[in-house]
């Protein structure tokens, strides 16, 4: 019986992200964790300690669920997609992205905004067809590369995840394709509605919430050199104070239309009384060639500064004396651990 219901809590998940299409989130984190709706490529590492609390996240339940997508070589027409996503009110922090698409190269521009700050601006370019990312920070004039690796071939699903034992939540998915369509260039937009709802019983570690997206969507088979036919971002899970037991997930799916690369869309999520709205503006769709520097390095820019555990610093250039100090520092961490 238990690995009976354990397959079918694997199949409502999997039906539910892979059905869902892009950016599919069951977002009912009971820490005090936000996630993006879209992952940035360029981004800093960040470690929290979260103490006597500890984290029990379903990512290895999607490990387990999707499969492993392979690099592909794509062959882009010529675009240009200018968006703005804004988070919460008018006066909070927001994100400007410009996506550039030419044969087996993507450029992405995002320039993050901040109430009474300029904001930053970074840039990542896809170079499929080398297999290789390359990260710009065009204010230092600076950048790194990084080899993209197939891990088809590598990786293979976990082991069991084992189930919990405390109080029942059931995770539902609905993606309902509304059958509206409207030219975007050259593509064909789709309206899909979207909701998450999480429903747990009392005494569940997990808050009840929803999330509710209405957006319009396009295919761009190919794109971040991936055959993935979704990109699915699963933030489900809980915080379990020590002594305590794990809820116990269930997952459903209603509806599951395909989704693709936003243009427009709108998210409201609703957890313990609070509704905070997100929001995805098109502001310009463009076919105009492009020029093919636009997905290189530009001739100006220095290597950043690798870092000893791996990684770049985007805002340091790689000098002998920047190399020093790195491992200077490193040298001093690991006395002060071995010596205090």
């Amino acid at each position: 019986m238990a690995r009976r219901d354990d397959r079918e809590r694997r199949r409502g998940l999997r039906d539910a992200l892979e059905g869902g299409g892009p950016q599919i989130m069951a977002a009912s984190l009971s820490a005090l964790l936000h996630y993006p709706s879209q992952a940035i490529a360029m981004h800093g590492r960040r470690s929290v300690l979260l103490l006597p609390i500890a984290l029990a996240v379903a990512p290895a339940v999607l490990a387990q669920t999707l499969s492993i997508p392979a690099l592909v070589v794509p062959a882009f027409a010529d675009l240009t997609i200018k968006k703005r996503q804004s988070f919460g009110t008018a006066s909070s922090r927001g994100t400007t992205e410009v996506l550039y698409l030419k044969g087996a190269r993507e450029r992405h521009e995002l320039l993050y905004e901040q109430p009474g700050d300029r904001g930053f601006n970074y840039v990542t370019i896809m170079q499929c067809d080398q297999r290789r990312s390359v990260q710009l920070n065009p204010e230092a004039t600076l950048y790194s590369v990084s080899v993209l690796e197939d891990r088809s071939a590598q990786l293979r699903p976990g082991p069991p995840v084992p189930e919990g034992q405390g109080a029942d939540v059931t995770t539902t998915f609905d993606a309902m394709d509304t059958g509206q369509r409207r030219p975007a260039g050259r593509y064909v937009a789709r309206r899909v509605r979207t909701t998450v709802t999480v429903e747990p019983s009392p005494g569940a570690n997990t808050p009840p919430s929803t999330r509710e997206t209405d957006g319009w969507y396009i295919d761009l088979p190919g794109l971040g050199c991936s055959d993935a036919a979704t990109t699915a971002y699963l933030t489900v899970g809980e915080a379990v104070r020590p002594g305590g037991l794990r809820d116990r997930h269930h997952y459903k799916t209603k509806g599951a239309a395909s989704r693709g690369y936003a243009i427009e869309e709108t998210t409201r999520f609703t957890q313990t009384g609070r509704t905070s709205v997100d929001r995805v503006e098109l502001i310009e769709l463009s076919e105009h060639p492009l020029d093919s520097s636009l997905f290189d390095i530009p001739r100006d820019y220095r290597p950043a500064l690798p870092q000893v555990r791996g990684g770049y610093d985007m805002t340091k250039p790689d000098t002998l004396a920047n190399r020093l100090q790195v491992y200077w520092d490193e040298i001093t961490l690991a006395a002060r651990a071995i010596f205090r």
